[in-house]
């Protein structure tokens, strides 16, 4: 080989490396904005997740509110009947008595 072709020879070889180091710099660039992308998901992931279980949280606290409540309920049912049943009595009672200062 003479020495004008070794280096045309050389000069491909070198365009051929400088277009794969330019294709595989582009690559490294996608790379590192796909892995920024990447990592802001899974900070977004992580507080969501948090925020799920928070919420989570709050309702298994209602529920063992709830619960105790309808423990409660026959109680309540039961002294409301007898409130209303005594205010009624008394009102009762009550228009009686006006009626009896009436009638005299």
């Amino acid at each position: 080989m003479s020495d004008g072709h070794a280096t045309a020879v050389l000069d491909v070889r070198v365009t051929n490396l400088e277009k794969v180091v330019e294709r595989v710099s582009t690559a490294v660039e996608s790379i590192d904005e796909s892995l920024k992308t990447l990592t802001r998901l899974d900070v977004r992931h992580e507080e969501t997740s948090k925020a799920v279980e928070r919420a989570f949280e709050v309702c298994r606290d209602h529920e063992t509110r709830m619960r105790s409540v309808e423990a409660e309920m026959p109680t309540l049912k039961l002294v409301r009947r007898w409130a209303l049943a005594g205010m009624a009595t008394f009102a009762g009672a009550f228009c009686m008595a006006i009626i009896a200062l009436v009638m005299k």
